[in-house]
């Protein structure tokens, strides 16, 4: 016996998607909550004349909090859109998926050229890792007949 029936519904690698979205959500809220812990020496993390000061931390630091923060907000209106199987979900985990590769990209670019933590292979692998994975939900979110037949709700 075969089942005909089309391939809809949070399903399949949809659960992988859902899975990923809520892990994105929570790596990030424990990043900004784990740099709070830079608060109890901020005073002397910021300040040129003491021993423990790196140059630059201050915007830097406040650049990292606004990205995790901008992915909190967007990996949760994304599992919004996911769970009542919006028809802008596709489209917008696509741009997700961009988001996350250029802000890993940009992280690495700005940590390298204006403070003293360098580049590392580990870092380069971390973020040709992501863009692989990136690489592989976009082609799944344009190609999937579950992701064509499942969002399909509030389209007019």
């Amino acid at each position: 016996m075969t089942d005909n029936s089309p391939l809809k519904g949070l399903g399949g690698w949809l659960i992988i998607v859902a899975i990923r979205l809520i892990f994105s959500c929570i790596s990030s809220l424990i990043l900004i909550l784990y740099s709070s812990i830079i608060f109890i020496e901020w005073s002397q993390i910021t300040n040129p004349d003491s021993n423990l000061y790196i140059e630059n931390l201050k915007w830097v630091y406040l650049f990292e909090i606004g990205i995790n923060l901008i992915i909190i907000f967007f990996s949760s209106y994304l599992l919004y859109l996911f769970f009542t199987k919006n028809y802008k979900f596709p489209s917008l985990m696509i741009c997700f998926e961009f988001v996350i590769v250029i802000f890993k990209v940009l992280d690495l670019f700005i940590n390298d050229q204006f403070t003293i933590f360098k580049l590392e292979i580990r870092d380069i692998f971390i973020t040709t890792n992501s863009i692989i994975w990136s690489t592989i939900w976009v082609l799944y979110m344009l190609n999937s007949v579950r992701v064509k037949n499942t969002f399909v709700n509030g389209y007019r």
